[in-house]
């Protein structure tokens, strides 16, 4: 057992936000909570992993937990590049790798995987702008991949600083379990990353905390079926890896092979699984 809620239950001024919840999450599994906006799906979610109080009930979790994309909680940054995220979250985890070359990084239950060395991002910034400086200012922050090797062929800080950002980025996200085929530009920023995208960082932040739990919000909003299909089989590949995943959506990609437990309006007590008198749904 990851994660287990018995009794779970949260009440404010205003009433209950949700009572009675029984869940329990195995590893491997994919978790759904589903419910219309404002029925205290992301309080639950929160709850879960240990960052918002209960009013009641027990919680226990045997694992690292990791935060996904949570709007307004837990979110990228709009100034920072998906390249800077990466560098940044490797750093306070204190995984910064050696400027000298590369480093191998163990992500315990999201495998393993090897970063390249990192580099200034002011100095990779300038150096690409060339000598006439018609590129990209620089924001002035550290932690740009650089330097080093991906997959055996070395990447220059100077020769390469575009490509060597792209291939070590990528070599985070296979590394990671999310597969080569995912739309994510190391150059982007925070603020231009589209609903999908910003889902997909997230994830890939998370992996890198090595978690046995990881925990992502509103999942398919702004997203159409192509982004659906693609966030959904993702999450199941995180899963196939032995990562226990929950999430929160407005209804599940059909075909998921997703539990899924339905919340009711926050003007009544919600509860979820047996604690509503019904058995979890499975997806199939």
């Amino acid at each position: 057992m990851v994660v287990e809620a018995r009794g779970l239950g949260l009440r404010t001024a205003r009433g209950w936000v949700f009572r009675g919840v029984d869940l329990a999450v195995n590893a491997g599994e994919l978790h759904a909570i589903v419910g219309v906006p404002g029925s205290g799906r992301t309080s639950l979610l929160l709850a879960l992993a240990s960052r918002f109080p209960t009013s009641e009930g027990q919680l226990e979790r045997r694992a690292v937990a990791a935060l996904g994309q949570v709007a307004g909680v837990h979110e990228p940054d709009p100034e920072l590049t998906v390249a800077e995220h990466i560098s940044e979250r490797l750093s306070l985890l204190g995984r910064r790798a050696d400027r000298a070359g590369p480093t191998a990084l163990r992500g315990g239950a999201a495998g393993e995987f090897a970063a390249v060395g990192l580099a200034d991002a002011a100095e990779s910034e300038s150096e690409s702008a060339g000598e006439g400086g018609g590129g990209r200012r620089s924001t002035g922050r550290r932690g740009f991949f650089g330097c080093g090797t991906v997959g055996g062929r070395p990447i220059g800080r100077r020769g390469w600083p575009r490509q060597g950002r792209r291939d070590a980025v990528a070599a985070v996200v296979e590394g990671a379990g999310l597969g080569t085929d995912i739309p994510l530009d190391p150059a982007s920023r925070g603020r231009d990353l589209t609903p999908v995208q910003r889902q997909i960082l997230g994830l890939v932040l998370a992996t890198l905390a090595g978690p046995g739990l990881i925990l992502a919000d509103d999942i398919d909003a702004g997203t159409d079926d192509a982004d659906r299909a693609l966030l959904w089989g993702l999450l199941g590949r995180l899963t196939d890896r032995g990562i226990a995943v929950v999430v929160t959506a407005r209804e599940v990609e059909p075909h998921s092979p997703s539990i899924v437990h339905r919340l009711g309006p926050s003007t009544t007590a919600v509860a979820v699984g047996a604690a509503a008198g019904q058995d979890a749904e499975v997806n199939r």
